[in-house]
This record gives C-alpha cells, structure tokens and sequence, in this order.
C-alpha cells in the first residue's frame, strides 16, 4: 500500500482543495449513517429480512479462532441500518451460538427462517473508538497517518483533545471503510465532508492480528457466508 509524504497530505494546514474538488469527492463517498453506542458492544437485533431475503450481509470465518466476522455490510441495507459494521463479529443467529460452528450451519440457520426477520447477536469491533474532529481553520485537523496508520496527533488541537492518539489505525472515514485503501484515497474521503471528519479506529496491534485477515483469500469460497 502506498502513502503520500507529509508535504502533500495537508492535515497540519487549511486545505487548498477547491469546492469543486470537496464536491466531486463528496459524490463519490457519501456520508454514511453513524451507528449508537451499545452496552458492551453487545448488540441483541431483530433485523427485516431485505432483498432476496437477505439483510445485506457478508461474514467470514477466521479458522484459528473460530470466529465469524463481518467483511462487508451492504449500504443502506437493513443490517446497515441496524448498527452492524465491518469488523464486527457475530456471536449468534437465531439464538444459536456460531462461533466454531461450520457454514453450512450457518446458511441453515438464515434458510430455514420464515419469519420476515432475523434475529442476531454481534459485538462491536475489539478496542474500536469513533472520533469526530472539526478542523481548524489555520492548522487543520491535526493528524497524520501513513497506509492508514495514525503516525502524529498535534498537541493541543481538537484531534488530541478527542483521544486520538499514534499507533492506532484508520478503520473507517465518516462511515466509509477505508481498509486496504491508498493513503490519497483516504485523505479524499476526509475532505470530502468539509470541516468535520468522523475516524473510526483501533489499535494497530488488534488491526494486524485481525482485520488483516478480513482480505479476500483464494478460498474465498470455504470462509465467506452471505445472508
């Protein structure tokens, strides 16, 4: 993945970008619907069932734990609006325990649901913090990061203040998930909503053990679910 050197990613300054570079990125990543806090990151949700059936989303299993997470939520589809997120893992459907248990299980569980709903536990993603940050009009928002790692927080500066701090990674910008994106690409996402950035991030030693492995493999196939 590359990055774009200090001197090109402006976060320290007021942008030089024009309204029409702000709009034309803003076209291209629409600000999402940010999600409530949940007790524990426990999250109990009875979700409609969409289209084809499905509530628009995409689990993969990590076979060393067992674990069944969340690599891709639909937009605006009824998982979405309930709150679930990338990196989220889901601890049950239907009131069955999933982890450990094969896929095949899992499809049963969502085809063999005639209601016009399902019911699903997930927990929110490990060390997640979701920080909304107003730029400054002369000093910017006050952060750096290079391949999506935050690498400088400017003293004193809303950012710092808000508990952003090095050594943790870019998740998402302003609901859009930015994992595996170019550093450029991420910077256009933040512009693209003026002057309030909302960061999804976590610690980059939770991102490297995990959500590295959110990636698509060759065996997509025996670890990815839909429902």
């Amino acid at each position: 993945m590359s990055s774009i050197s200090w001197e090109q990613q402006d976060l320290f300054v007021s942008s030089n970008r024009s309204t029409t570079d702000v709009d034309a990125a803003h076209q291209e990543y629409p600000v999402r619907i940010a999600r409530f806090p949940a007790a524990d990151g426990i999250r109990d949700l009875l979700i409609r069932k969409g289209e084809g059936g499905k509530i628009g989303v995409t689990g993969r299993r990590l076979q060393q734990e067992g674990k069944l997470l969340i690599c891709a939520v639909a937009r605006r589809s009824p998982a979405y609006m309930a709150g679930l997120r990338y990196g989220d893992e889901i601890l049950s459907l239907e009131n069955e325990p999933v982890s450990g248990v094969q896929l095949e299980r899992v499809r049963e569980l969502v085809r063999n649901n005639q209601r016009n709903s399902i019911k699903l536990r997930s927990k929110d993603k490990p060390g997640e913090r979701y920080v909304t940050i107003a730029r400054d009009v002369q000093k910017g928002f006050g952060f750096r990061f290079v391949n999506g790692e935050i690498t400088f927080v400017r003293p004193n500066m809303v950012a710092e203040r808000r508990g952003l701090e090095r050594r943790l990674q870019i998740i998402e910008v302003n609901e859009e998930v930015v994992v595996g994106m170019q550093d450029e690409d991420i910077e256009a996402i933040i512009y693209a909503n003026g002057d309030v950035v909302t960061l999804c991030v976590v610690p980059v030693k939770v991102y490297r053990q995990l959500f590295t492995r959110l990636s698509p493999t060759k065996n997509d196939e025996l670890s990815l679910v839909e429902f």
